[in-house]
């Protein structure tokens, strides 16, 4: 019996553990990944198993622990370009890890033709691509098979790496590595070749190689077969990016030689490095958000179909990207709540307020909250307003009228100066406030009083008029 795709169910179990498998996503050399669904909390899923085969014989407790360890490792990783990794169980023998299912499009879907991608989307997917390695490095973890096909691109123009695999755990010297060769072989940095240990130095080469593919439509090295390639790997100087492509700043030219340097001594040291080199050159425009960090934006995808659970009069991206960094704090019942949450509230501000509540821990709630004021800011996509119904617009973000003794212009110098530590709802607030407080002085006081961290309301009041 075949199912809609074509697939034989014969091949696919209909359940594990509580999630109902609906179709296989993807097959490769350590298992398979199906699109799973917990009915218990409505939510699709990706579930990664790990073929049997790979258990069986002396090798399988080796695999097993491999697996394991790549749980550990992703486990590690919440990071907003990063996959995240919700659950790992065995059934019946199988082990199988539970991850958030990402709805976008794998790069090297953009790069089937060969062709280069604009230089913006290039340099933007890329420092996206260092920022989720900066994150896993400094949590230990090497990724070791960066490539095109681990790169997804999402509709709200953000970048997702995927596949965290054949991750390794520096501080892990439990399971011998001699021998063991990982990777995909066009992206694998010099010293996977030759067997020596593979550092975070081998994820900045992949990256460098997925750079130049972009850049130019060609890997910097090829062969016609794994032996020739690996020879070019080790002997021959990459080309210029500039040969292949004269459109490209001369510029680009250094940092892709740096980072695809022979010696893992040679290249950048750290994604940090690479991230402000790109950076530095200016080659894309760069947005600064309401919480002071710096977003390169890549031109936006081919958008899916909108999900049937989607919330009529809220914006779509704006209620994924709240899941999103909610799942990382709570789980899987950030989606619950959260449907829960906006069907109780009038405005994003007030979801906010609501979602932050029911995170227990200040530090994480804290950081929730800078984070959503990016999102609610504008700068990651999407409009931030709820659809109003009857024709009328939006409100305006500005003071639109006196409140109290104060004048309109210095309370909207208030509003756009606390929008900085608390986002939109900072205009509630200064209404609030003036209508209770009689001076400057006052006002900024108690408008201070709703900002989180001690170092914010004190930089707030330095700012007080008079």
């Amino acid at each position: 019996m075949a199912t809609e795709s074509g697939e034989s169910t014969t091949t696919r179990p209909p359940q594990i553990s509580r999630y109902r498998l609906l179709r296989t996503l993807g097959r490769g050399a350590m298992g398979v990944v199906y699109l799973g669904y917990d009915e218990a909390i409505d939510r699709q899923v990706a579930i990664k198993t790990i073929h049997r085969t790979l258990l069986e014989g002396r090798d399988g407790a080796e695999w097993l622990e491999r697996f394991r360890r790549e749980v550990r490792a992703a486990g590690r990783c919440l990071h907003p370009n990063i996959v995240t990794v919700f659950e790992y169980g065995e059934e019946t023998g199988v082990p199988y890890i539970v991850m958030e299912y990402v709805q976008g499009r794998e790069l090297r879907d953009y790069l089937k033709d060969r062709q280069p991608l604009p230089l913006a989307n290039a340099v933007a997917v890329t420092v996206q691509v260092l920022h989720a390695l900066n994150h896993a490095h400094a949590s230990g973890v090497v990724h070791r098979d960066i490539k095109p096909g681990n790169i997804i691109l999402l509709p709200d123009s953000q970048v997702k790496v995927s596949d965290f695999g054949i991750a390794r755990v520096e501080a892990t010297s439990g399971m011998t590595q001699q021998g063991m060769t990982v990777g995909t072989p066009a992206y694998m940095a010099p010293e996977q070749f030759s067997g020596r240990e593979a550092d975070r130095r081998a994820d900045i080469y992949a990256t460098g190689v997925v750079l130049f593919e972009m850049l130019t439509g060609n890997r910097p090295f090829a062969g016609r077969g794994a032996g020739e390639l690996m020879y070019k790997v080790l002997n021959d100087p990459p080309p210029r990016a500039t040969t292949l492509n004269p459109r490209l700043p001369s510029e680009l030219d250094a940092v892709l030689k740096k980072a695809l340097a022979k010696a893992p001594e040679d290249r950048f040291q750290s994604a940090g490095e690479f991230i402000a080199i790109l950076e530095n050159l200016r080659l894309v425009e760069r947005e600064v958000t309401a919480d002071g960090s710096t977003l390169i934006r890549v031109a936006p995808v081919p958008v899916p179909e909108s999900p049937t659970n989607a919330l009529p009069g809220w914006d779509a991206t704006l209620l994924s990207q709240t899941e999103r960094l909610l799942t990382e704090v709570l789980g899987p019942v950030a989606r619950v709540l959260i449907r829960r949450t906006a069907q109780q509230v009038s405005s994003p501000a007030e979801l906010l307020q609501q979602l932050a509540a029911a995170i227990p821990g200040e530090p994480e709630r804290l950081l929730f909250q800078r984070r959503m004021r990016g999102v609610m800011g504008g700068t990651l996509g999407g409009s931030i307003s709820r659809t109003v119904t009857g024709g009328s617009s939006a409100p305006s973000s500005q003071i639109s009228a006196p409140v109290g003794s104060l004048d309109q212009a210095m309370l909207e110098t208030a509003r756009q100066k606390l929008a900085v530590y608390v986002g939109p709802i900072a205009k509630v607030l200064v209404k609030q406030a003036a209508a209770q407080a009689r001076t400057p002085q006052e006002l900024y006081q108690r408008l201070a009083e709703h900002i989180p961290t001690a170092n914010e309301r004190s930089a707030f009041l330095k700012q007080t008029p008079g």
